[in-house]
């Protein structure tokens, strides 16, 4: 098959869950033997050339600015890949789905994974807001099929669209990095730090995390990795804290970030919009014992191998969360064995893009494939 995907910033990974994504079902898709082309947006791709492990890299500018530079590098890609020989256009987040109607007018089938429902981020203005909720409905009407992340969010488009979204989740991977640098630059030591990893955005909620930080009585660390472009005045908000235990790393990448997943005594997310977060389930695969927000997507990640906390109480819950679990290291330990295991077992990329394949394939009218082909053969063992 022939696959384009666009609707994310650039390749090589550096921005988002759907950046890592879109690397890992592209080239897994590449060593399948069908043909992938992503699109980049100018300025945001460190990779030379136009290969990258045998995907085909496309890029093209935009306008840098918060509300249009999505939309209008979705809308050069998508004229772009008109003309273009590629089956299936698959589109990331529905705010890049409004031109979607093209493709499926020159015969291309159209796919879109949606982001939650990105509306409700508490990031967008009025006018960003409304544009997002009529791209929803603009996806539902021009796709093919809907992806979704969680089986909240594929509730959500089922009871708001009547549309049977397709559930598929985010994978994990192995890493072999054991070196230091980072713990060292950072003056960090191992299973001495509680970890953040996101965007700085209002939805994300670290400025709860950092006011019940303040309350807990401990030595250890917050480190918090991640950034956000257009949310100068929220940031700064955020490192007006006077409390010396909080560190801010910015966007930190590959080995680093591997780094400090790995060696963290806890992993927090607190954030209230619903969808699968991908750094929980990369924190998950790592080992580390998680607390999140007790949203129905982060509990349906978690299942019974991490804890939770009231959002709705806010900072009271999730400060006594923390200081039970900073007192308990036993605790700690045995959950992060199960976190481990419950995300090997359930999140692997392997199936991530068995499912993708299996998707494609299907609206193609393909026969029989990978997918159906493992699944006959786990039922007759």
């Amino acid at each position: 098959m022939r696959i384009a995907m666009l609707g994310i910033k650039g390749l090589p990974p550096r921005y988002s869950g759907f950046e890592t994504a879109v690397d890992e079902i592209s080239r897994r898709l590449v060593q399948f033997g069908h043909e992938v082309v992503v699109y980049n947006r100018t300025g945001l791709s460190t990779h030379p050339g136009k290969d990258y492990h045998g995907v085909q890299l496309v890029t093209l500018p935009t306008v840098q600015t918060k509300n249009l530079s999505a939309i209008v590098h979705s809308a050069l890609s998508t004229l772009n890949v008109l003309f273009r020989p590629v089956d299936v256009v698959h589109y990331f987040i529905t705010g890049t789905t409004l031109f979607a109607f093209l493709p499926r007018l020159f015969g291309k089938k159209v796919v879109c994974s949606v982001d939650g429902t990105d509306w409700q981020r508490a990031k967008w203005g009025r006018l960003a807001r409304a544009y997002l909720k009529l791209s929803e409905r603009l996806a539902v009407l021009f796709c093919n099929a809907i992806i979704a992340d969680s089986r909240e969010v594929q509730d959500y488009y089922r009871e708001k669209y009547g549309v049977d979204a397709t559930l598929i989740t985010y994978g994990v991977h192995d890493s072999v990095s054991t070196r230091g640098e980072w713990l060292e630059r950072l003056g960090l030591s191992p299973r001495e730090y509680v970890l953040f990893v996101g965007r700085l955005v209002p939805e994300n909620c670290v400025h709860h995390l950092i006011a019940a930080y303040q309350q807990l009585r401990t030595d250890k660390k917050l480190v918090i990795v991640g950034d956000d472009p257009w949310g100068k005045t929220y940031i700064g908000r955020l490192k007006s804290t006077l409390d010396s235990r909080i560190i801010f790393t910015g966007g930190i990448y590959g080995e680093g970030y591997a780094e400090l997943q790995k060696n963290a005594y806890l992993f927090v997310l607190p954030d209230e919009v619903g969808g699968t977060h991908p750094a929980l389930v990369e924190a998950m695969g790592f080992g580390n014992c998680v607390l999140v927000n007790d949203t129905p997507s982060n509990l349906e990640v978690i299942s019974d191998s991490g804890f939770s906390y009231q959002g709705a109480q806010e900072e009271r819950d999730l400060c006594r969360q923390m200081q039970m679990l900073i007192d308990n290291p036993s605790v700690v330990a045995e959950y992060r064995r199960k976190a481990r295991e419950h995300a090997r077992a359930s999140y692997t990329w392997e199936r991530v893009v068995l499912q993708h394949e299996h998707l494609y394939r299907h609206l193609l009218g393909f026969s029989e494939d990978r997918l159906a082909l493992s699944a006959k053969s786990s039922a007759s063992d």
